[in-house]
């Protein structure tokens, strides 16, 4: 499951993911909320009609992935993300397994610090 959380995860800083509506609208629960880095929080709609808008793949790596699962068919998943800027981000999403694995919940919150090994 560690690899097939980390590569879904990875998918959304890929342009040709994250520009596919119908694999965004596949992947994102119907009752998907996110908190985004800006503190705003997104909906399923909100996410998808920003994620398609951009350009090229996003320039971001994964250090520290872990997950455990809560229930089964319930999996948390925490990871520090790199930019280009070299900001640092904790992010935490949380996926169910309805027919397919399903992201339910993201949040990215800002670190002071740097931490983490890349995945």
């Amino acid at each position: 499951m560690y690899k097939t959380l980390l590569n879904l995860e990875k998918d959304f800083f890929k342009h040709d993911k994250i520009t596919d509506r119908e694999w965004l609208d596949a992947v994102l629960h119907d009752e998907f909320k996110e908190i985004g880095k800006s503190g705003i929080i997104f909906s399923k709609k909100d996410t998808i009609d920003d994620l398609t808008k951009l350009k090229a793949d996003r320039n971001i790596v994964i250090y520290d992935f872990e997950f455990k699962e809560l229930k089964e068919g319930c999996w948390l998943v925490h990871f520090i993300t790199k930019e280009n800027n070299d900001e640092l981000f904790y992010r935490t999403s949380v996926w169910v397994k309805e027919n397919d694995l399903k992201m339910i919940f993201h949040q990215a919150s800002k670190l002071k610090a740097e931490q983490g090994k890349q995945q």
